[in-house]
């Protein structure tokens, strides 16, 4: 029986071997990071101010199997071993090998990236919430430029996203599908 390449994954089980701010560094370029301040505004109110960034597996489906054991689609697999192999990670211990999960576990994946934010200009929004916004908005009225880039920017996001659709017969991407015709269409 063959299998087919797009369900895949590629297994990347790693040990670092260095310590402090590298190793924070680290982290948080694999797997991004968010901080928030809190400052007082003359009015006596305080005002939060949340920084988002995304990590490389911001963009790419992914599960956690582990404490330092992650698998992603086979087509990623190439950003993860770069990254990887970056000198200033080394030393690392790095092992790789491709698997075969449960659809179950690839659609989870799917799902959770997906349901994760995204920095949109200097704002943390929701894939879902931002496309569900601009289509509302689109119905009323014509999109002004700023909400039209904002629409070419979640569609280039969403576009991405579902090139590396992880599930059986791109079952995520046909259920997205509907609301990229209609992205399409606004812009």
């Amino acid at each position: 029986m063959e299998v087919e390449e797009r369900t895949l994954a590629r297994v990347f089980s790693f040990d670092i071997r260095f310590t402090g701010t590298r190793k924070t560094l680290f982290y948080r370029k694999l797997f991004g990071y968010s901080s928030s301040t809190k400052r007082n505004k003359k009015d006596g109110t305080t005002k939060t101010y949340t920084h988002v960034a995304r990590g490389l597996l911001g963009a790419i489906p992914h599960l956690k199997l582990g404490k330092s054991v992650i698998a992603v689609p086979k087509a990623a697999a190439s950003r993860l071993e770069e990254f990887f192999s970056d000198f200033k990670w080394q030393p690392i211990e790095l092992y790789s090998f491709d698997a075969i999960l449960p659809s179950e576990l690839r659609a989870r994946a799917m799902e959770e990236s997906f349901a994760n934010y995204i920095v949109l200009g200097r704002e943390r929004v929701k894939i879902t919430t931002e496309m569900d916004e601009i289509l509302s908005i689109a119905r009323q009225r014509k999109l002004t430029p700023e909400f039209a880039e904002r629409a070419q920017h979640i569609l280039r996001v969403i576009e991405e996203f579902i090139a590396l659709d992880w599930t059986d017969g791109q079952e995520f991407s046909r259920r997205i599908e509907p609301y990229l015709i209609q992205l399409r269409k606004v812009i």
